[in-house]
């Protein structure tokens, strides 16, 4: 496809006229980098544009860090100077009508809608942590694709901040967010067990280099594909799962739908390898840590659940999705605890990119990382207009498994998988043989 011309109509930082004391990055946010990272929501209907400044301005007031700097102090240290520099606030307008729809998305052409900023250009810079971008079709459409800076935000606190940018358009109340970082940073001081699990990998300079090398050489192999399983598929899978263990508690849809891809991409894998799913954790739901759930900031880390290339031949679908959970003794508070206090070691050291989590590695063998995202709202971000139409964010550079909710939130989910192009094509075998249409289907008339 051509790329559609596009002109640059507005350009300015959007500030929310207030300033807050400075806040240091823990070590869980630094080790998530200043690598920025794309999302995106379409609006066929339009976005208020008048309305979203307001509205961003009004939300800045609350998330005063997202309108901040990064910069260092005399120790090396880095902070956000909550100094109301601004965030980007851009808006394109595109000849023609919109090119894309909910059977046509976007996909790897995610990257033409953002200004890329390279993580090693953000500290001690006028570089904002959030850039907005608004593109304009003349049918009316728009896409909204917002560049966020990954140690400023993970997904609940991404997600949190776009319903509070949605909810000040609207005029409705807005709840503010916990954004002491020190709460993060203390926790990481606690002593720690050094028995307790670990699930960090430190490994040397040279195992380092390779390790990353190895994740680069990978990316060029690396295919995506995007499937929906329909909301009565999902319904019989838990059917099926109720009634093999009526006595259990039940699995989540996640889990089904991460067993079902795990037994589909296995016979593409490689042979004789663990296949792993490393479970992407959010530590607010940790009581024992006192994270609050209002906490902005990074609070994931990793569990990892493991398969032999036998039991993902053999085993039902339930008994899969019910081993797709975090072991007790990588979750405990023990294991919690050494893992933040490792961090916070090497944030003293400068070194947390020294660091990597095991499931991460395990992505160059039989690994897989799950971010389920069911419970994310990006269906209720309505800027005053309506809500979107549809949501998508680019491929990944690992392995990894993203579930959505599909747009019409009918119980079925979309995910998005990104893997080698032959396990792609094996998932996508799997379905067809089980008599399941994953296709992208339009919306049914109103």
């Amino acid at each position: 496809m051509a790329k559609a011309r596009s002109t640059l109509v507005l350009e300015k930082r959007v500030r929310a006229g207030i300033t807050a004391p400075p806040q240091y990055l823990s070590g869980l946010d630094i080790f998530h980098s200043h690598a920025n990272f794309p999302l995106v929501l379409v609006y066929k209907k339009g976005l208020d544009l008048a309305q979203m400044e307001r509205g961003l301005s009004d939300a800045l007031k609350l998330y005063p860090l997202v309108a901040g700097r990064y910069k260092k102090d005399a120790q090396g240290h880095v902070y956000m100077d909550c100094n109301d520099a601004g965030v980007d606030f851009r808006v394109h307008r595109h000849q023609g009508p919109m090119p894309y729809d909910e059977t046509n998305p976007i996909g790897k052409e995610t990257m033409k809608f953002v200004k890329v900023v390279l993580p090693w250009r953000m500290v001690g810079r006028d570089v904002p942590c959030l850039q907005v971008n608004v593109h304009q079709y003349e049918d009316g459409g728009a896409v909204l694709c917002c560049y966020a800076t990954h140690s400023l935000f993970d997904g609940a606190s991404f997600w949190a901040f776009m319903m509070a940018w949605s909810k000040a358009c609207r005029g409705v109340e807005i709840k503010p967010p916990e954004l002491n970082r020190k709460l993060m940073i203390e926790a990481g001081r606690d002593a720690a067990d050094p028995s307790a699990y670990d699930l960090l990998a430190k490994p040397s300079m040279w195992r380092l280099v390779r390790t990353f090398a190895r994740l680069g050489w990978r990316t060029l192999s690396m295919s995506s594909g995007l499937f929906r399983i329909p909301a009565e598929t999902m319904a019989l899978w838990k059917e099926q799962a109720k009634a093999e263990q009526p006595d259990a508690a039940g699995v989540s849809v996640g889990s089904l739908a991460t067993a079902y891809v795990m037994r589909g991409i296995s016979p593409a894998m490689p042979r004789d390898v663990v296949r792993s799913v490393g479970l992407v954790l959010d530590l607010r739901y940790k009581r024992s840590l006192g994270i609050p759930r209002e906490y902005f900031g990074n609070a994931l880390c990793y569990a990892e659940a493991r398969y032999t290339q036998q039991q993902l031949a053999q085993e039902s679908l339930t008994s899969l999705a019910e081993q797709c959970r975090a072991p007790s003794d990588q979750v405990s508070t023990g294991a919690l605890n050494k893992m933040l206090s490792t961090m916070e070691q090497y944030r003293q050291k400068h070194a947390n990119w020294r660091l990597l989590f095991k499931p991460t590695v395990e992505t160059l063998k039989g690994g897989m990382i799950l971010n389920n995202c069911v419970q994310f709202p990006m269906y209720d971000v309505d800027m005053g207009t309506g809500v979107p139409d549809w949501y998508e964010m680019p491929p990944a550079t690992i392995r990894l498994l993203l579930i959505v909710p599909t747009p019409r939130q009918d119980g079925g989910v979309d995910l998005m998988l990104c893997a080698p192009k032959a396990e792609i094509e094996a998932l996508r075998a799997r379905f067809a043989a089980d008599g399941i249409d994953t296709r992208l289907k339009p919306p049914a008339a109103a």
